[in-house]
């Protein structure tokens, strides 16, 4: 069995369902659950004081080393929030918007990236939106929204619905040559994809960690590039944000310089025993050999597709543009509910009528899609 295979024995509800629907909450290994309770057993057995919250402080500070090592920058980049959603609005309450500049995005992103751009109409900003065809927004259509005032273009690395995968490399490389700043969405794949920071100049990258990276809600990651937190204004305060949380008084404010100036109060020290885990796992595992392994996957599910003449899938994307995200289009009659889904023994989301969507982790193999499609085939026989 390769390693992968191995993994397996950590998620029990994969012995009776086949689960097929990280995009949009990822299992919980039994080691991460393990940590996580026996943070909070901690606490019950033994309270809480200065030292052992100063340990939990530590913990969380060694931990951004190795969040550093996934995302390819320095840890003092690194800040923890409640989730992507909240952690966005550092960038886009800090960059100095002025009335006249804009922003561009585009109208299949996830909805928390386009809310924050509408919401900054009301101050005169220009939010541009781009507009997706079958699923993908080519870069083309992103740059030819952008002029002298545009300041920051913002995407998803990987589509929530479509699986569309950005080349965020090409679209940093523009954005970085012209002065505008890239933020980018991942959390659709970090955990799973391999990103590069420095390689793809992203300048600002949030993700949620109950998706890909296996944790529990309430729990999120910023990368904030070192030359961002040089200029970018700090719009909340806290009594964490200070460079020395042990020296506090109450009149002088000694600010980070660091990412972690945007904690503004206790972190959520279960869930990070319990990331800490899932991030030890990754490494170990090797990004390239997951990133390498889910892809082959989603290469199956293309190949299997083909055979079927009453299945497509949504977008039909060429190879650099797909990812562990595949959505599916059938006849409506088919009646693909979530409830048919767990009386057959899956757990996937169907999107609407005649649509269904899968997230393959590291966890899945080639029978979990063999299972889909079986049922697939019988709906194509019968209707």
């Amino acid at each position: 069995m390769d390693k992968f295979g191995l993994q397996r024995q950590y998620y029990p509800v994969l012995a009776y369902r086949t689960f097929l629907n990280t995009a949009q909450s990822g299992l919980l290994p039994t080691y991460a659950a393990e940590a996580i309770c026996a943070d909070i057993q901690g606490r019950v057995q033994n309270a809480m004081d200065i030292v052992s919250t100063n340990e939990r402080w530590a913990d969380a500070d060694s931990l951004r080393y190795r969040i550093a090592e996934m995302l390819h920058c320095d840890s003092t980049e690194i800040a923890f929030g409640a989730n992507s959603s909240t952690l966005f609005n550092i960038f886009s309450n800090g960059i100095n918007l002025k009335p006249g500049d804009n922003v561009i995005t585009y109208d299949s992103a996830y909805f928390a990236m386009p809310y924050t751009w509408i919401n900054k109409r009301q101050d005169g900003i220009d939010t541009r939106i781009a507009t997706a065809k079958e699923g993908r927004v080519d870069i083309s259509e992103l740059i030819s929204l952008a002029d002298e005032k545009t300041r920051a273009i913002s995407v998803c690395h990987v589509d929530f619905a479509s699986g569309y995968k950005h080349d965020l490399v090409e679209l940093g490389a523009y954005c970085r040559n012209n002065g505008i700043f890239l933020a980018v969405d991942a959390t659709q794949t970090c955990g799973v994809l391999e990103i590069d920071v420095e390689k793809m100049n992203i300048d600002f990258l949030t993700t949620s960690c109950y998706k890909w990276l296996q944790c529990v809600w309430g729990l999120g990651i910023v990368y904030i590039r070192r030359s961002l937190l040089d200029v970018i204004k700090q719009e909340s305060m806290g009594w964490s944000c200070t460079k020395d949380k042990n020296r506090n008084t109450p009149l002088v404010l000694d600010l980070s310089e660091n990412a972690n100036r945007f904690e503004y109060g206790g972190l959520n020290f279960p869930a990070l025993a319990g990331l800490r885990c899932t991030i030890e796992a990754y490494l170990r595992l090797g990004p390239k050999d997951i990133e390498d392994y889910v892809l082959s996957l989603t290469d199956y599910v293309y190949e299997r597709t083909k055979a079927n003449k009453k299945l497509s899938i949504f977008g039909n994307f060429e190879p650099r543009f797909r990812s562990h995200i595949v959505t599916f289009q059938f006849p409506e009659n088919w009646l693909i509910t979530r409830e048919y889904l767990l009386d057959n023994c899956i757990v996937a989301m169907p999107l609407g009528p005649g649509c269904c969507r899968i997230g393959i982790h590291y966890y899945n193999n080639k029978d979990d899609i063999d299972r889909l499609f079986n049922l697939f085939e019988k709906l194509e026989k019968t209707y």
